[in-house]
């Protein structure tokens, strides 16, 4: 499993994403190729609000492109979130060393 961050553009006025998004983005999947198993929502995030996607993949190419699909398909479903534009759709490089 991956933890893929959908990294957001703030909204130009500076609402949060809806809590209804996280349900978006697991809604309309193809349960073969995105396996997504659950969505956080990290609105308060600086300098932009995350969107975490865990997801069942083969590989990080694969898990990063089922973020971005659903991430897609959730702007398509709900047409107010093109209001928050999609940054990067990353695996986050975790550094053990930093938490100390």
């Amino acid at each position: 499993m991956y933890l893929v961050h959908l990294r957001l553009l703030p909204h130009p006025e500076g609402e949060q994403l809806p809590a209804s998004t996280a349900a978006l983005l697991t809604q309309g999947r193809d349960a073969d190729a995105d396996r997504i198993e659950h969505v956080s929502l990290h609105a308060d995030a600086q300098p932009c609000p995350v969107v975490g996607v865990y997801v069942q993949a083969a590989n990080l190419e694969r898990a990063e492109a089922a973020a971005e699909r659903a991430w897609t398909r959730a702007v398509v479903a709900h047409p107010p979130l093109a209001h928050w534009k999609l940054l990067s759709a990353e695996v986050p490089l975790l550094r053990p060393d930093l938490d100390e």
